[in-house]
């Protein structure tokens, strides 16, 4: 037997994508120095190491023991001819149903985040029209019954001309929990929208993007200095006692110290019931 080993423990096979050309490609997920990475290979774009996880143990856990059968739609909504990522839909391979749907309503944003994966903006001016998100709301609940979580996000969603006629279209729904995504700039600018949005407090959050307490980052991930537009977004949450979730684009080097200072802040909140950190 040779004495040869490599620098890893193998662990699993995965299918991936290349973060280039968005090809499907085989990959595989190694232990190495405490750590967890994705090892994967385009034949056009080279190797690729991403890290997964910084705790073994946890990852491992998370696989092996905090799992359940998956729980299925009620319809599925698209045939399997080409595999995963492709058939996406859902297809009848899907191995979970849809625990968070989100329905983009507009493309229109009165900011331009330079990190938007909608590459919303001013610029785009298209709303979607009652009539078709009444129809897209319709499909989420055949597909799940009563869905468990609904968010309306955009663009900015609280900017469509017809938002509440929305949310009054989502609550007449049997959605268990809904919730708006939201820059928070019209819920820091007027009171009355705010006054209004709390008349539909049963079993809906406000879902606030909270980056950072810094210009700089603020300047980087959102194109503008919004901590003011926070603070008065949160005043008036807080004042109509709004369920609020804090949400951050995480960036490593950027905004990843501040952590435990919006962790510490969230809980001097009111209305503030939970924070989420998105890593980008």
């Amino acid at each position: 037997m040779s004495d040869k080993q490599r620098p890893y423990i193998f662990y699993d096979v995965v299918v991936s994508i290349c973060s280039t050309c968005y090809q499907k490609i085989e990959g595989k997920t190694i232990f190495q120095d405490g750590k967890v990475y994705l090892l994967k290979r385009c034949s056009e774009h080279d190797s690729e190491r991403v890290l997964i996880a910084d705790d073994i143990d946890y990852y491992r856990r998370s696989r092996e023991l905090f799992i359940k059968p998956p729980e299925m739609p009620l319809v599925y909504n698209t045939p399997v001819k080409w595999g995963c990522p492709y058939d996406c839909g859902l297809c009848t391979d899907h191995e979970q149903h849809s625990c968070l749907t989100l329905v983009e309503i507009c493309d229109y944003c009165n900011l331009r985040c330079p990190v938007c994966y909608a590459s919303s903006g001013p610029e785009r001016q298209q709303f979607r029209d009652p009539a078709l998100i009444e129809s897209m709301l319709d499909a989420v609940v055949r597909n799940e019954g009563q869905p468990d979580v609904v968010q309306l996000s955009g663009g900015e969603p609280t900017e469509h001309p017809d938002f509440f006629k929305i949310m009054e279209m989502a609550k007449a729904r049997p959605i268990r929990h809904l919730m708006v995504n939201t820059n928070g700039v019209p819920i820091a600018q007027d009171e009355a929208f705010v006054r209004r949005l709390a008349t539909y407090a049963e079993d809906f959050e406000v879902y606030l993007q909270f980056d950072s307490f810094e210009r700089d980052a603020l300047m980087e991930l959102r194109g503008a200095d919004l901590r003011r537009v926070r603070q008065d977004a949160l005043e008036n949450l807080n004042r109509y006692n709004i369920s609020t979730n804090l949400v951050v684009t995480l960036k490593k080097g950027l905004n990843d110290h501040e952590l435990g200072k919006i962790i510490d802040f969230a809980l001097t909140q009111p209305c503030v019931r939970g924070v989420t950190f998105q890593p980008i």
